[in-house]
């Protein structure tokens, strides 16, 4: 998971393939498999499992571009403008209702983490007891506001963002560590640390709007079917 190596391995744009993949298996359980008239639940189960190994890696991809952006106002415009927009879909995809009040979908949680970002990387190379006092309440207030929100992850997906940005340049074994225990609730998402840790600091050939875009777009698929389940039931 290093950020200056350079060396053979798998690319910022592999990563998100395999995040966008192993996402869009954990959503089609939820939103179409468990809807239909016949399912399994160990074919359900298998699919959510897997679905899990997704967010470590979008955590850790939101603050690689925080570092490599070159402008994270815009970045943080693009992930709240996608949040708005996702925000219908994934009601109907994952609560089978337009609004749904009570969860917000994952790029709230993203927008979140950055804003985080954003005030700890003012702070950080100060030392002093009062900077350090700031960030813990930066992060104190970041994770509850994603509880407040009812964000996708709630406080738990605050606090990962942040940890990713604090282990970024610590020893690789470390990180490794950091990311297995931290994830160690879900039962296969430590098994993230595998791609992490084979990724090779390049950015690789990838459309931004495409991978901003796949997500409420697969999500008002998943909901419309969702929908059309609902009915014939």
């Amino acid at each position: 998971m290093g950020t200056t190596r350079q060396r053979a391995g798998i690319s910022a744009a592999v990563l998100k393939w395999l995040a966008v993949v192993t996402m869009v298996m954990d959503h089609f359980a939820v939103a179409v498999y468990w809807q239909l008239p016949v399912h399994r639940y160990d074919v359900y189960f298998v699919l959510r499992k897997i679905g899990r190994i997704a967010f470590p890696i979008y955590c850790f991809l939101l603050v690689e571009g925080f570092f490599h952006t070159k402008n994270v106002k815009k970045y943080l415009r693009n992930c709240l403008l996608f949040a708005v927009l996702s925000e219908i879909p994934f009601d109907m995809a994952i609560f089978g209702k337009i609004v749904y009040p009570q969860g917000q979908n994952v790029y709230f949680t993203l927008c979140i983490g950055l804003c985080a970002l954003m005030l700890l990387n003012r702070l950080r190379a100060r030392y002093e007891m009062k900077y350090v006092f700031l960030q813990l309440l930066i992060i104190v207030l970041s994770a509850c506001m994603g509880e407040v929100l009812d964000v996708d992850y709630h406080w738990k997906g605050v606090l990962f963002i942040i940890m990713f940005y604090y282990i970024r340049n610590a020893q690789e074994w470390v990180r490794n560590i950091a990311v297995i225990g931290a994830f160690a609730y879900e039962v296969t998402a430590p098994l993230a640390v595998i791609p992490l840790h084979f990724y090779n600091g390049k950015r690789g050939r990838q459309s931004k709007y495409l991978f901003y875009a796949v997500y409420p777009l697969h999500l008002l698929v998943f909901g419309l079917i969702r929908f059309y389940l609902m009915g014939e039931g």
